[in-house]
């Protein structure tokens, strides 16, 4: 077969190949609480599940949030909750209707243009997060109880959009926040390897910039910012190695914010670090962790079957086993 009809039978079989997209669920874990009787009176399943209905129950009107230093407000309007099994275990899949609004500026254009208004709404109400119960037995009649929380992030949504809602679900109605672990925490999971495999730094800064404008322009000048923004990505570093990187605050005095990432397969730490206190704030640190996992989709489960209440379980039954078993 010369080469041009291999050739025209490699494009033919690549302009063929069906096209697939991602679905991201990243599991989430919210605070730990230990108790001598447990968390919820009983450590059981069924009370951990009565204590999430319980408190979905008092959300009776919509919630608003700002987002950070921008005039747009995420509202949280309606949650609606089924109850379906993980394996053998209760859990709750939560179907989040929430929108934004408060907007300044944009369009919707369809048989004709139509701007914005403040009070105009962009929203989804297919918004899905599932909460799966965890009981750890520690010593007899003690427990530790917390949930999982998946969130469902379709190809119908921008990254990383229905993870901030679902936190705001959890914080603000669920009173169930993500848990903030601390380094110490990451430093013992990680102890198992001796090299991590990828590790990035992100610095930010904004700062008055020194004012460069032309002597004509310079009378109606207001203000200069400098935005600065700086990424430093590291692969297979040694553990003692990562362990300095992470006290060295030599750089902190030159940014406002620095954000690590560590990653060690589908497991994420991300430690964000505030340097420079805003007003009316303390400096602070936090810390996630987070299981990153994703399902490929055809074009076809994307138009059919991509909120379908069953599929979507059996995508999360998936990953809630690879989590349970990578930490186990």
């Amino acid at each position: 077969m010369s080469r041009n009809k291999k050739r025209k039978g490699n494009e033919k079989s690549t302009k063929e190949k069906p096209k697939t997209y991602s679905i991201k669920m990243p599991v989430y874990t919210t605070s730990m609480m230990d108790e001598e009787e447990g968390l919820f009176g009983k450590a059981t399943y069924d009370e951990m599940m009565a204590f999430l209905r319980n408190r979905l129950s008092s959300f009776s009107s919509p919630i608003s949030t700002d987002n950070r230093n921008k005039t747009k407000k995420t509202v949280i309007s309606k949650i609606d909750s089924t109850e379906v099994s993980i394996g053998n275990v209760p859990s709750l899949l939560l179907q989040i209707n929430a929108f934004n609004t408060n907007l300044y500026d944009g369009y919707f254009e369809g048989s004709e243009k139509i701007n914005f208004t403040r009070d105009n709404k962009i929203g989804s109400d297919s918004n899905y997060v599932l909460f799966y119960p965890r009981i750890v037995g520690l010593a007899e009649g003690k427990y530790t109880c917390y949930f999982l929380m998946l969130v469902y992030e379709d190809p119908t949504k921008d990254s990383g959009e229905v993870s901030r809602i679902a936190k705001i679900v959890s914080n603000k109605i669920l009173n169930v926040p993500i848990q903030n672990i601390k380094m110490s925490m990451i430093l013992e999971e990680l102890k198992a390897i001796k090299e991590i495999p990828e590790l990035s730094v992100r610095y930010y800064s904004l700062t008055e910039a020194e004012n460069g404008v032309d002597v004509k322009y310079a009378s109606y000048l207001d203000s200069t910012k400098l935005k600065k923004e700086e990424t430093r990505n590291f692969k297979n570093m040694p553990m003692d190695t990562m362990r300095d990187l992470m006290s060295d605050t030599s750089e902190d005095g030159n940014y406002q914010k620095k954000e690590t990432w560590i990653r060690w397969g589908r497991r994420e730490y991300k430690i964000t670090k505030q340097l420079i206190a805003e007003a009316g704030e303390e400096l602070k640190e936090t810390a996630e962790k987070i299981f990153n996992a994703t399902s490929a989709v055809t074009q076809q489960e994307l138009e059919e079957k991509i909120h379908d209440k069953k599929f979507m379980v059996e995508k999360m039954s998936d990953v809630i086993s690879n989590y349970i078993s990578s930490y186990e």
